[in-house]
């Protein structure tokens, strides 16, 4: 007795979408970044700028909603200045214009020497030479992008 099975089935043709759907699916992305995953998945350009514009018109993609959401989340973990929160989100792929008014709403109502201070607020002393502590202030407050005028206002008034 023999079995009859049936033919392979080809695979159906790669859709862009959907595989740019299953990587949004998994968290926030840029439009550099899905224009990127697409093109690395053996997408052609074409291919890939056709499903970001499909994407874009159905609310998938988003890059101004998106970058806001990560530069409020990512202020809220870990406070930080202005440009090192700009280079974050420029890295994952945001257009400078995006970056600067995603920026602008995560500080909203906020100046850099407020959030530099809550952060001072909450490190514990280290040293008992005042001379000492501030300067390892300082250079916290430098590796978290504040800029050296707001370290010394701040710590000078300390």
């Amino acid at each position: 007795m023999t079995s009859a099975r049936r033919p392979a089935r080809p695979s159906p043709k790669p859709d862009p979408i959907a595989e740019a759907a299953r990587y949004l699916a998994r968290g926030d992305r840029s439009a550099g970044q899905v224009e990127r995953y697409l093109v690395a998945r053996g997408f052609s350009r074409a291919a890939t700028s056709k499903a970001l514009r499909t994407l874009t018109r159905l609310g998938y993609v988003n890059d101004a909603v998106v970058a806001l959401r990560m530069a409020q989340a990512r202020l809220a973990r870990r406070l930080m200045g202005r440009e090192a929160l700009a280079a974050e989100l420029e890295a994952r792929g945001f257009s400078v214009e995006t970056v600067a008014r995603a920026v602008r709403g995560a500080y909203a109502g906020l100046s850099d020497e407020a959030v530099a201070e809550r952060f001072l607020r909450n490190l514990p002393k280290r040293f008992a030479d005042p001379g000492r502590e501030n300067r390892r202030r300082a250079g916290l407050l430098r590796g978290r992008g504040f800029s050296a005028d707001v370290s010394e206002a701040l710590l000078g008034s300390m």
